[in-house]
């Protein structure tokens, strides 16, 4: 008896057409974001971050607790007068502390700690990224970002997301630009949180990125080898501003 072929029902097809669509759609995300720098994917950029990285930013804390070498450090400083006085220098009156190193500090609070938790090394992820953002940039950019962008004055002189910025620059090298902005905003949003937990807050912060290679493991028995320290530094920026409820979570 010939066995009579059955239909798939249409609950079926949909199913297995909007799983279809699912999955092209997280490989083509996948590819995006894995991918290299194009003006599509930096106008993409703060959706994929949302998708891949989510509230937690997968820290490793999980599966390679404390992953980093103590080689990476952020450090800072801020001037404490108004930005005015601020812009004036040291000859102008204005306030400026000590330099702090933020990832020395952190690290001490996880030392012995096989678990330490990503409050520990958020200067750490942020180092990492901004250096490899700062290390894409052309060697004249490298240099502009060293120069202070106060008062409003936008980094590089020029508002990234206008006509004139990409009349002044190429595609990719404007994207280079935005993808460094992003991180620079970051690192300098969390120095302006420092600022506030250390001395009640500031109106402009300045920041340097310092690497200390390991010894090379050729090396490892010669008492008398070396590295040498390389940095980035970030000139003078103005503060970002957080609400009350963002600064009481951070205090």
């Amino acid at each position: 008896m010939r066995q009579q072929k059955t239909k798939p029902k249409l609950f079926t097809v949909l199913v297995l057409l909007i799983a279809g669509l699912a999955a092209l759609g997280h490989i083509g995300a996948t590819l995006a974001f894995t991918g290299p720098s194009t003006p599509i994917k930096t106008s993409l950029q703060p959706q994929l971050n949302k998708y891949f990285l989510g509230p937690l930013d997968q820290g490793w804390s999980l599966f390679a607790p404390g992953p980093y070498s103590q080689d990476e450090y952020f450090t800072m400083r801020a001037c404490l007068s108004s930005a005015e006085v601020c812009a004036k220098g040291s000859s102008g009156g204005a306030e400026f502390t000590e330099w702090r190193d933020v990832t020395a500090e952190e690290m001490k609070s996880r030392a012995g700690n096989m678990f330490a938790n990503r409050e520990t090394k958020q200067s750490k992820s942020i180092h990492g990224r901004l250096w490899s953002a700062a290390s894409d940039l052309s060697s004249s950019a490298r240099k502009q970002i060293g120069n202070p962008y106060v008062l409003g004055t936008p980094v590089f002189g020029v508002d990234l997301n206008s006509a004139e910025a990409r009349k002044k620059y190429s595609s990719s090298e404007l994207s280079n630009l935005r993808a460094y902005k992003r991180m620079e905003d970051t690192a300098v949003g969390f120095a302006s949180l420092y600022a506030i937990e250390q001395w009640g807050g500031a109106s402009m912060v300045e920041i340097k990125l310092r690497r200390e290679p390991i010894v090379p493991f050729a090396q490892r028995h010669d008492e008398k080898a070396t590295t040498k320290t390389r940095e980035t530094y970030i000139g003078w920026r103005d503060t970002k501003k957080f609400d009350e409820s963002t600064v009481s979570v951070w205090s």
